[in-house]
This record gives C-alpha cells, sequence and structure tokens, in this order.
C-alpha cells in the first residue's frame, strides 16, 4: 500500500525473532518514529502484514548482511522492518524528507561460468567499477575481497604454469626431434629410390615436390583429425587420471572443448611435420646414383656439426645461456611497469637446451664408445657380438641418434615425474615447516601447573599427545663493530625436541635433528650456587657500601628445587660502616614497571640455592648508575634452629662478578682488609664502573662457560665467526656468549631469509641468562606437542580413546584448564590441508605428467621400431651372408637384436642420470612462492617412481614387441631368395 494515504497503515514485515520481541501478531499495528534527527517527530503507524525466516543464513543471497536482521543482547534490542522499496519513497520519505538513508547494491558473481581466462578481464572491470564509485557517486562507499581473490589466483595460477609450461616445452622439442629422425628413417630407407630418380634425370627441386606432395597427403588427415581425436583421448583417459564426468566434485562438469589455440598449435605441429620430411628429402635428393652407392658402402661416423666441430661451438653457447638462466634465480620476472611476476618463457629453453647439450655430448662420444667396445671385445666375445659390435662402430650415426632420443625422452619422464612429487611434497613441508610439530602453542609463559611456562610433562600426560617439548622465542642481536643485526632467537628443550619436531637432514648439512640436539646439549652445567638448607626461611648478609647513593639495593637471584629463578630483596644499601640486611624468602615478580612480593602468587618449592647477588637503584629499573663498591662480611641462611653460614667471604677467589660481555671490564671482586670498623678484617670487596647492561652483581663460583648454540650460514658471516668462536648475543636487556657448536641452514619455524637465527638449549639459555638478566627469565613461551595422528597422512590406528582422529581442540581446552593463556596456535594438520587443498596445487598435474610422457614414450617406441623394421630389412643380404657361412639361427637373432638392446639400455640408463642431473640443477629455479619469495624450507627432489614406471612399463612392452617381432622378422628370411635378389633387396 505504498500509495495509501497517511491515514492507512503502512505494511511492513519482520523476521521471527524481531515478531518474537514485538509482542504482536500478524495484522496487529504500532507507532514508529525517527528515533534522531527530529524533535518531537510525528509517529507513522505501520502494520505487521507478514512474518518471514531465512531457511540457509549461509547461502549466498544473505551474504553481508547478517546485521540487517532482528538482534537482542544485553546492551541492544534491535528489529529492523521491511517493506517495499515505493514505500520507503513514497511513505516515509514523504513523512520525514530530511531522514538520513542508505542505499546499498549487492552484485553477485556467476562463480559457474567464470573461467580462467576471464580473471583477467574481470579484474580490470572490478578497477573500473571501484574508479566510477569513487569519482561518480558522492558520499559512497564500497567493499570488495573479489580482488585480493583473484589477485591470489592469479599468482598461484602463474606458479602453476611453470613446471607444466617447462614439460610442454620439453616435450615440443623431443617430439620435434622424433619428427625429424622419423622423416630421416624414411628417407634414409628410400635413399636407392631417390638417387634412381635423380640418375633417371629428375632434378633436386622436383624429388622435393614429390616429398611435399607425401607429406601434405599424410598431414591434411591428420591435423583435420587431431582436435577430434584429442577430445576422444581426455574424455576417456581424463575419467582414468582426472575424474572428469563425475568422479570428482571439483572437476565434474567441467566442458571438454578443444579451443582456438589448440587448433593453431595442430595446424603448426601438421605444417613442421611436412617441413621436416620436406626438408629431409630435399637432403637426400641432393646426392647421385654415386654418392649413394658411396654412402651405403662406407656410412659416415660423424655428423656434419660433429665432422666440423660445430658442436663444442654450440656447446659454448649453450652453457653461456644455462648461466644466464642459472644467475636468473628463477623463471619469474617482474615488469618494470607493475611490478607484477611474469613468467619469461625465454628461460623456460633452459632444459630443452640442456637436453640438447646432452645429445651433442652423446653424438660425440658414442662411436668412440662403440669402436672401443668393438676392439676391446674382438679377442675374447662371441662372434655374433663382435660383428655387432664393429657393424655399430662402422655406422654409429643412426643408433647414436636413437640412443639421444630415448635419453630424452626418459630425461623429460625423470624431470616431469620428479617436479611434480617435488611440488605436491614441498607444499605439505612447508606447512609442516611452518607448524614446526603437529602442533604448536603459543602461550603467555604463565600456568598454574607449573611456574616459569614449562608445561611439557603435564601436556604429554593429556589424550592422544605422544611428546611435548617447551620452547623459548625471542629476538636478539648480533653484536658486532660498530652496529649490531637483529636475529631470530629459539631456545629449546634439546632433550625431547628430536621427539617432536618436523624435520629434514639436509636442512643442517646433512645432520639430524638428534645430532643438533646432541650439539646443543654439550654445554656447561647450570650453576649449583649456594645450597641452602631444607628449613631455610630468610637471609642475612654483613655489608658495608662504600660511595652509593641513597637509593641503592640489594638483592638476591635464588633457584628453587624445580629450577625456577626468582627474586628476593634483601635491603637498601643506605646505611654507613658494618649493618646486617636480611629479609625472608618471598618471590619478587614484576607487575608492570614496579617489582612488588605481592604481584602475583608465585609457588616456590625448598630447597633453594642462591645464585647470584644484585646491586640496583631505587626502582630496580636499572643498575646503580654511579661509580660504587660494597664490602661483603657474611651471608647466612636463617633457619629455625638459628643462622647457618653460607659464606664468609674471607676468599674472593670462591666469587666471580658477572661480565658485561659487551663492555668487559667494568667489574671487580677482591680480597680486601681496608673495610671501616674491625669487625671482618678480611672481607671481599666488589666494585663497578659507570655504564654496562644486565645484571650488576657477583655470583658464587668460577665464571660459566659459553652457551653452546647452532647458527646459519648468514649468523656467522654478520658475526665474522666460524664455527668454534665464541660470540656475544646481545637480548633485551643483557648479553650472553655463545660457543659455535654448527650449522643448520634451515630450522622448522624460521625464516632464515628474513633474519638470521641462532638455536640453544632451553635449560642452558634459562641459566645462563638468569646469571645475567636483571629480572628472572620466563622459562617457555610455546609448547611443541607431537600427536598421535600424523599430519596429512591420517592413520587408522592413532586414534584416541574416542575412536576418532585426535581433537586439538580437546587438548587446548585441557592446557587451558591448566592455566596457560593461549596466544595463538598451529596445527600441522589444519596447514597442510590448507594448502594441499587448493585446485592449482593439487589438480592432477601428476596424471597429466604422466599423460604426457606415455605419449612421448609411445612416440619413442614407435621410433625404435621403425629403425628395427629398417635395419632389418635394409641387412637382410649381410644376414643371408652369415647364415651361409655357418651363423646359427640363435646367433642371428643376438645379432639382430643387439641394435635394439644397446639403444634401450644406454638411453634408458642415461635418460635416468640426466633426468635428475638437470631437475637437480634446476630446482633452485623452481623454489618460487608467492610474490616472488623464496620456498621455506628449500625443495627436496622427489621422484614419483610409480609413475615413471608406467612410462618405464610401455618402453619394456615396446622392446618386448620388437623383440618376438624382429625374431619373426629374421625367421622369415629365405636365404636363396635374399641372395638372388642381392641389393634389389
Amino acid at each position: 500500500n505504498a500509495a495509501a494515504g497517511s491515514d492507512t497503515p503502512m505494511d511492513v514485515a519482520v523476521d521471527t525473532l524481531g515478531l518474537e520481541l514485538l509482542g504482536l501478531d500478524i495484522g496487529q499495528t504500532m507507532e514508529v518514529f525517527p528515533a534522531a534527527s527530529f524533535t518531537d517527530p510525528p509517529s507513522m503507524t505501520v502494520r505487521i502484514a507478514a512474518e518471514f525466516e531465512r531457511i540457509d543464513p549461509e547461502d549466498e543471497f544473505w551474504f553481508g548482511v547478517d546485521s540487517d536482521f532482528s538482534l537482542h543482547n544485553d546492551r541492544w534490542t534491535i528489529i529492523p522492518l521491511f517493506t517495499t522499496e515505493a514505500a520507503l519513497m513514497d511513505r516515509v520519505l514523504g513523512e520525514y524528507p530530511t531522514l538520513y538513508t542508505d542505499v546499498t547494491w549487492y552484485y553477485y558473481l556467476d562463480r559457474e561460468a567464470l573461467r580462467a581466462k576471464d580473471v583477467g578481464p574481470l579484474r580490470q572491470t572490478i578497477l573500473q567499477a571501484e574508479a566510477n564509485i569513487r569519482f561518480n557517486l558522492k558520499n559512497s562507499s564500497y567493499k570488495i575481497r573479489l580482488d585480493n581473490l583473484l589477485d591470489n589466483f592469479d599468482e598461484q595460477l602463474l606458479l602453476a604454469r611453470v613446471p607444466l609450461f617447462l614439460v610442454v616445452f620439453l616435450m615440443t622439442g623431443i617430439l620435434l626431434y622424433y619428427l625429424a629422425l622419423v622423416a630421416g628413417l624414411i628417407v634414409r630407407s628410400r635413399s636407392s629410390e631417390i638417387a634412381m630418380l635423380k640418375s633417371r634425370g629428375a632434378t633436386t627441386a622436383q624429388v622435393g615436390m614429390l616429398g611435399l606432395g607425401e607429406g601434405l597427403l599424410l598431414g591434411i588427415p591428420a591435423v583435420i583429425i587431431g582436435p577430434f581425436l584429442a577430445m576422444g583421448v581426455v574424455r576417456v583417459l581424463g575419467k582414468l587420471f582426472f575424474s572428469l564426468g563425475g568422479g570428482a566434485d571439483e572437476l565434474a562438469g567441467v566442458p571438454v572443448t578443444v579451443s582456438q589455440g589448440a587448433i593453431v598449435l595442430g595446424l603448426i605441429g601438421g605444417a613442421m611435420a611436412v617441413l621436416v620430411f620436406t626438408l629431409a628429402t630435399l637432403a637426400a635428393a641432393r646426392h647421385g646414383i654415386v654418392e649413394a652407392r658411396q654412402t651405403g658402402a662406407r656410412p659416415p661416423t660423424a655428423s656434419f656439426l660433429h665432422r666440423y666441430y660445430l658442436d663444442f661451438l654450440l656447446l659454448a653457447l649453450i652453457g653461456l645461456l644455462w648461466w644466464q638462466i642459472q644467475s636468473r634465480g628463477s623463471f619469474l620476472v617482474q615488469s618494470v611497469g607493475s611490478q607484477e611476476l611474469e613468467l619469461d618463457y625465454s628461460l623456460l629453453l633452459g632444459p630443452v637446451l640442456g637436453l640438447m647439450a646432452v645429445g651433442l655430448v652423446i653424438m660425440r662420444v658414442f662411436p668412440w664408445f662403440a669402436l672401443l667396445l668393438s676392439r676391446l671385445a674382438g679377442p675374447i666375445a662371441p662372434s655374433w657380438l663382435v660383428h655387432s659390435l664393429r657393424h655399430v662402430a662402422r655406422d654409429p650415426m643412426v643408433p647414436g641418434i636413437l640412443i639421444v632420443l630415448l635419453t630424452m625422452s626418459t630425461a623429460m619422464g625423470v624431470i616431469g615425474s620428479a617436479f611434480s612429487a617435488t611440488l605436491e611434497r614441498s607444499q605439505e613441508e612447508r606447512s609442516l615447516y611452518a607448524a614446526g610439530a603437529d602442533l604448536r602453542v603459543r602461550h603467555s609463559g604463565v600456568s598454574s601447573a607449573r611456574e616459569g611456562g614449562k608445561l611439557a610433562e603435564e601436556v604429554q600426560g593429556l589424550p592422544g599427545v605422544l611428546g611435548a617439548a617447551d620452547v623459548y622465542r625471542t629476538t636478539g642481536q648480533i653484536t658486532t663493530t660498530g652496529f649490531s643485526t637483529s636475529a631470530f632467537v629459539l631456545a629449546m628443550d634439546a632433550s625431547r625436541i628430536a621427539d617432536v619436531a618436523w624435520f629434514r637432514d639436509d636442512l643442517a648439512e646433512g645432520r639430524s635433528i638428534d645430532e643438533l640436539a646432541e650439539l646443543l646439549l654439550d654445554g656447561p652445567e647450570p650453576p649449583e650456587g649456594l645450597p641452602l638448607p631444607a628449613d631455610a626461611r630468610g637471609l642475612s648478609i654483613w655489608v658495608q657500601p662504600a660511595g652509593l647513593n641513597q637509593g641503592a639495593n640489594l638483592w638476591a637471584r635464588m633457584r628453587d628445587a624445580r629450577g625456577l629463578y626468582f627474586d628476593v630483596w634483601m635491603g637498601g644499601l643506605a646505611g654507613e660502616g658494618w649493618h646486617l640486611v636480611q629479609t625472608d624468602l618471598t618471590p619478587v615478580v614484576a607487575a608492570g614497571r614496579r617489582f612488588l612480593n605481592q604481584a602475583r602468587d608465585v609457588s616456590v618449592l625448598p630447597p633453594f640455592s642462591l645464585q647470584a647477588l644484585q646491586i640496583t637503584d631505587r626502582f630496580r629499573t636499572s643498575a646503580s648508575s654511579d661509580l660504587g663498591a660494597v664490602y661483603l662480611g657474611r651471608i647466612d641462611a636463617l633457619t629455625p634452629n638459628g643462622p647457618v653460614t653460607l659464606a664468609d667471604f674471607q676468599d674472593a677467589n670462591d666469587w666471580s662478578v658477572i661480565q658485561d660481555f659487551a663492555r668487559p671490564g667494568l667489574y671487580a671482586v677482591e680480597s680486601s682488609g681496608s673495610a671501616s670498623g674491625g669487625q671482618f678484617p678480611i672481607s671481599t670487596r666488589y666494585s663497578w664502573a659507570t655504564g654496562g647492561v644486565g645484571m650488576r652483581g657477583l655470583r658464587p663460583g668460577p665464571t660459566e662457560g659459553p652457551v653452546p648454540a647452532v647458527v646459519n650460514e648468514e649468523f656467522l658471516e654478520l658475526a665474522d665467526a666460524s664455527v668454534g668462536d665464541d660470540v656475544i648475543l646481545g637480548l633485551s636487556t643483557y648479553s650472553v656468549m655463545v660457543h659455535i657448536a654448527g650449522v643448520a641452514n634451515y630450522f622448522p619455524t624460521i625464516d632464515p631469509g628474513e633474519k638470521p637465527f641462532v638455536l640453544m638449549d632451553l635449560g642452558i639459555f634459562e641459566a645462563a641468562s638468569n646469571q645475567h638478566s636483571p629480572i628472572p627469565l620466563v622459562g617457555a613461551n610455546e609448547i611443541w606437542i607431537d600427536l598421535t595422528s600424523t599430519p596429512g597422512h591420517p592413520d587408522p590406528d592413532a586414534l584416541d580413546g574416542l575412536g576418532g582422529k585426535v581433537d586439538t581442540g580437546q587438548i587446548l581446552e585441557s592446557m587451558r584448564g591448566l592455566g596457560v593463556s593461549v596466544r595463538e596456535v598451529f596445527d600441522a594438520d589444519a596447514l597442510v590441508n590448507e594448502r594441499v587443498d587448493q585446485p592449482l596445487v593439487n589438480a592432477g598435474w601428476g596424471a597429466l605428467l604422466v599423460l604426457l610422457f606415455l605419449a612421448v614414450a609411445l612416440a619413442t617406441g614407435s621410433g625404435v621400431m621403425l629403425f628395427s623394421f629398417l635395419d632389418t630389412k635394409e641387412r637382410q643380404t649381410e644376414y643371408a651372408l652369415l647364415r651361409t657361412l655357418g651363423s646359427s639361427a640363435s646367433q642371428l637373432r643376438g645379432i639382430v637384436w643387439f641394435n635394439l638392446f644397446l639403444i634401450i639400455v644406454c638411453g634408458v640408463a642415461m635418460g635416468t642420470w640426466v633426468g635428475q642431473l638437470i631437475g637437480t640443477s634446476l630446482l633452485p629455479l623452481m623454489e618460487v612462492a608467492e610474490e616472488g619469495a623464496r620456498v621455506t624450507p628449500p625443495m627436496a627432489l622427489t621422484t614419483n617412481w610409480s609413475s615413471l614406471a608406467a612410462s618405464y612399463a610401455v618402453l619394456a612392452l615396446v622392446t618386448v614387441v620388437t623383440v618376438v617381432w624382429l625374431a619373426w622378422l629374421s625367421s622369415k628370411i629365405q636365404v636363396q631368395q635374399v641372395l638372388r635378389m642381392g641389393d634389389a633387396g
């Protein structure tokens, strides 16, 4: 009723919660008026015309409008009234013309129709829409996150295209080589026919036209049939490899079409085949009947490139290009204008050039290898083997070319399967590296279960937990001459970390995490200090200040039976002469910038030990800043049975200063008899100069040794140090001396590209820090947990007591029950699933690479079979003569089969080795993550032998079929008929 008068109630609809809050029924009316912007506004009558409820609030239609529905909590009760646009414009704004209005448009994306090729235009559309809204619609705003999603997709697509295009370039190069080989074999088999045509008066151009016509006759039907055949192959094999057509939800419904680009590529392929065949025919037509007879009698042992040593020039050029590719460091480059990552297609030629270089080397070395084998085998080998080797040494060109083809094909298979498996493994390991363990929890370091944040023992007893290790993470400074550099500091429980952390041996130069832990544990034992009696209730000490300000204080650093460090305030140092300072053993903890013994109840467990004595200013915000000294007479433990002497300070050698490693020499401790009063004729004098950071005081026992540490190479470079050196590591308010025990380039949770890092044992680091830090160090702020289920690989046997997968939520709740304040959680299983469960990461690239390699393997197999057939037909006269000279049928089969086995064995063996070599060389170029950053941890080359075995099986099948076929062909040779035919056969 938008057009009705003001005396007619306006119809509105409310949701179910709103109707319940109003307490009205459908059809009832109520009065409404603006809540602000008006003084004594008139009311408007509205009628509840309808009630509605959202069936699925998570549906896309309701995206972003959750706040537009009824709300009821302790502070607010909001009931929106829904009506038509006409009613708002005519009735509401007619009654309240100055009412503030807010108009919002929602645009929905047709996600089903969106394809990868539409991402670029859609991004431009979004940018244009944002600009139009910003400049043409006043007082407007917009909210969109689709552009970020599309940018991320574009980035992921670019990274996913690198291995795909790399393999496609390899396959294209190999297939072109295959075309040239097949054309050469066919033309070679018809060299006698071409020579006869030339002798009968045919010109080279006429012979070339014959080759062109034959090529077109074969190529045109192939180009026409090819796209339709490709669609059929994808439909059939797609169901097997990619589950197209309903097997997988992600790919179900994806149309199988032939794009215009695919048709163009097919035309180019057909044209290339015709061109190669024509050029091979023209090359053969250059020779007449005499040259053809000479070539048949004495075949060349080297190609044109090798005869004039042009292969060395090509190898030098390929080496230069390879060096340039390696120096770039990646197949991706940043454009000058937009600074966006782009794929440099020219760099993708690097692997193709690498295979070409290998082929040139094989063609150079193989004739020498065959000649050497024939000479070595002559005196000792059977006649059929000697004959076969001499034939290969006499005519090594075609077998060498086939070995190169097999080497290329096998190498491509190894590279392709390795890249597929390596990329999938890298995605999983990046998540495991970021998590560090199955479950990593950052916490505040405070717990009601265990002071100091050390929770490993308590957490290890929770259901579903196999092991736990405490870790302390902070930032330090590498102290160098003139400046300092920030570094990550990770102190871990080295006795437990190997059982819980994910690690890979190549991250630490071949060392395992157990070996790293042994290096970290090979350090000084925590200082024992001065042990107090078990019933000690306090401490007392005789002191005589010398030149101290009135605000100086004396503190005692203590350690309880569990290893918890805490401070007690002994008292002020304001008096003159010898006087007794005593206190109970109440811990003092920090509360902001104040230090109070009531700030938090700290549970300590006797017996205690005295670790150090510290002198500070009035507020303990820093050490006493002036020159000063203090004489120490005797320190006693106060017990119910009276004082017990802990130290008499007669010999200063029993004590050592707490050294500031950054500024050594500021403190001194010595035996002295110059104290006034005569109460202690011999005492210990502790003195200090201005400057220095960290704890200012002295400790019982000798000076502590450095903390063993494992660092990365960048740390060594910045500190100008090497393994075995001692380096000063600065922390927030103090510094410690670390001994470099080993090197690790990576460690879980640490990105060495951001900062250098240093690893230490938590117990040794905590003991050393509490000898230098003005404030007792919190023991740990992280806990790494090993669960009974493996991230990314659910184990049906690794189940919790409920018969299901370990619930990390229950573990976290149990930790909170221990008083832990959880700050951040890293669940390795969730991180792995989030990274791996992406279409561009795990969209069947492995299956696609298998298909590509199978195509190349089939092409290679057909080339081998063609060579074997033509070679057998060409050598029929030779085989017939061998039979007449007494060779048996088995010897003849050995001669027939030898070339085949030599080509297969050499090609597959060389290809596997070359593939591993090139794959390892290219791996650093593939280690590019989002935004062009390096992958952490680096990729580890992994070969998927199961997928590669399928291609090897194809080659094995081709070999078996060819062997049987050649045996049949050799058995069909009629000696008399062949000898009568002579060369005509």
